[in-house]
This record gives C-alpha cells, structure tokens and sequence, in this order.
C-alpha cells in the first residue's frame, strides 16, 4: 500500500491543473469507505473522489487514474 503522499504528488504530476499537494489537492485515507479521499476543487467546487487500493496503486505504478481522470474532466 502506498502512502498519501506517493499518491498525492503522483496525480499532481498526471493531472497538474488540479493544483499542489497539501494546498489545493489532498489525499487521506477514509475509513469509512476503505479508500483514499482526494480532495480538490474544479471551478471553485469542491470535489471528494474515492480511489481503492488497487486504483492508487494503478495511478502510482502505472500513471493510470482512469476514474479520477473522468471525474476531473467532467467539470
């Protein structure tokens, strides 16, 4: 499993509009959905999305975010 700020600087780096680490863009592990919680703003709306393990480690290893990328691009 990857740490928060492995998968944090990784989207940053694929997708740079959605801003810095620990500024515009945040990542925490939730355990309430047992997936890490990305936070950021598009348009000055704040956004959560849920990665899995799994995606996180798709996005780390492989710059592979496919359902955080969809979700960026839709606003």
């Amino acid at each position: 499993m990857y740490g928060k700020s492995e998968i944090c600087k990784k989207i940053s780096e694929i997708y740079p509009d959605m801003g810095e680490c620990d500024m515009d863009l945040n990542v925490a592990w939730d355990d309430g959905n047992s997936a890490w919680g990305v936070d950021f703003k598009k348009n000055g709306q704040p956004i959560r999305h849920f990665l899995e393990d799994e995606d996180a480690a798709n996005c780390v290893e492989d710059d592979f975010c496919v359902g955080l990328g969809i979700e960026f691009g839709q606003f």
